[in-house]
């Protein structure tokens, strides 16, 4: 005859809107309430009697609910809760259960196990956070375009890097390579390179839009160099100099200024262009008050005097500085889980193997692979880029050698590049 305790057991957990399982200590199920039923999708009457071992194993998808059960078996002690999948054999839902021994008194009595379907709550927490990927990734695109945008020098870096890196990653996921990324990681790498030149906000225009050396100082050279002439055709009328010496010094300024505009934006410098220079930054000519004044001033001097490219090295730290700024804005951004190595691989693409980068100088296995993508891909658009105002685009060929020599010398990784090369993935744009 039953026990007055149990009927009462019985009945509350015939009653429950959660669903209940009772186990006896030889594994048998003892007892399944109707709400455990219509979770299940098997009847009390299939599984009564049945041994837990043998009652759910026919779907390889139910391995983390029958482990479940198993981690009370093995730990009588605890109370265990677990978020797991669930298949019916027609769907697959999303159960919270939570597993105990049944005692009575001390001596335990078997095991209970209460289930929650929330396949609702988890379909729309997925929802929630497809919702918001989305605004977060509509945000990333909107502001690498204004980053880009902000300078008509640089519209389309960003954009080429994203589309020539999701090329090359598809190329990957193609030929089955080892090396392909997974969903998550991809989508966090794209993100990295989206935002990778966010810290650019902080650099001024007129260094990163710098296309001479002398950016907008030319202008104030040649008006200099119209006032030394007029000063000096003064002097020869009021005959303080011959004409002579007038026209000797008006043929040297013209050489002077001539030289001046062409090695503003030259490639590079040659010998006689550093003499030329030394020569005007020690060269004095008399203003309008009868005082000396330099030809050029000592930081238009240390300009034209930049070897190749447009930037002095002030203005080169100030240009590196992009990476640090994209470090200290990221770190601002409460990325989610999926994306927490965002911040770092976005501000790291211009660290370099051999330990010659910056600006942590970081070399070796310390540069994860997906940095070391980025950093070919920002290498290979920058050298073939059609819209940089100090240099020419340089053809695929030659940008590919460029990248190779880099990989020889032990600054980029050879192995992403010899996929890179196989890939083609600048197809995608050029």
């Amino acid at each position: 005859m039953m026990r007055q305790d149990d009927l009462i057991r019985q009945s509350v957990i015939r009653d429950m809107s959660e669903g209940v399982m009772v186990l006896g200590l030889d594994g048998r199920i003892q007892t399944v309430n109707p709400a455990a039923e219509k979770i299940l999708g098997r009847s009390a009457e299939a599984l009564t009697g049945r041994k837990i071992a043998t009652a759910f194993y026919e779907y390889s998808e139910n391995d983390p609910f029958n482990q479940a059960v198993l981690d009370a078996v093995y730990d009588p002690t605890t109370l265990h809760r677990h978020l797991v999948p669930f298949f019916t054999g027609s769907e697959t839902r999303q159960l919270h259960m939570t597993t105990a021994y049944l005692r009575d008194g001390d001596a335990p009595v078997g095991i209970v196990v209460v289930l929650g379907d929330v396949t609702e709550l988890a379909e729309l927490k997925i929802q929630y956070a497809q919702q918001i990927t989305v605004l977060l990734d509509s945000l990333v695109t909107a502001l690498s375009t204004a980053i880009d945008e902000r300078s008509p020098y640089t519209a389309n870096h960003t954009r080429n890097m994203v589309r020539i890196g999701e090329a090359f990653l598809d190329w990957l996921d193609a030929t089955g390579n080892p090396h392909r990324f997974d969903a998550d990681r991809r989508h966090a790498f794209l993100m990295s390179v989206w935002l990778h030149d966010v810290g650019k906000l902080a650099v001024p225009l007129s260094v990163m839009d710098k296309a001479t050396r002398l950016g907008d100082g030319l202008e104030r050279v040649e008006a200099r160099f119209e006032r030394m002439r007029l000063l000096g055709r003064i002097e020869m009328l009021e005959g303080r100099v011959s004409q002579e010496e007038y026209e000797k010094r008006k043929a040297r300024q013209v050489a002077w200024l001539n030289a001046i505009r062409r090695i503003n934006t030259a490639p590079f410098l040659t010998e006689d262009d550093v003499s030329v220079v030394q020569e005007m930054a020690q060269a004095r000519y008399t203003d309008d008050d009868g005082d000396a004044q330099p030809v050029l001033s000592p930081p238009e001097a240390e300009k034209l005097l930049i070897r190749k490219g447009t930037l002095t090295d002030g203005e080169r730290r100030v240009m590196q500085g992009h990476v640090s700024a994209t470090r200290r804005i990221l770190s601002q951004v409460k990325f989610p889980a999926a994306f927490a190595m965002v911040p770092d691989w976005a501000s790291e693409h211009h660290e370099l193997l051999g330990g010659a980068g910056y600006p942590l100088k970081m070399s070796g296995t310390s540069i994860p692979r997906e940095v070391r993508l980025l950093t070919i891909l920002d290498i290979f658009e920058a050298l073939t880029a059609k819209d940089r105002p100090y240099k020419k685009p340089i053809p695929v060929e030659r940008s590919l050698e460029i990248l190779r020599d880099m990989a020889r010398e032990g600054s980029i990784d050879g192995d992403i590049l010899a996929l890179f090369i196989e890939s083609r993935a600048w197809e995608a744009v050029l």
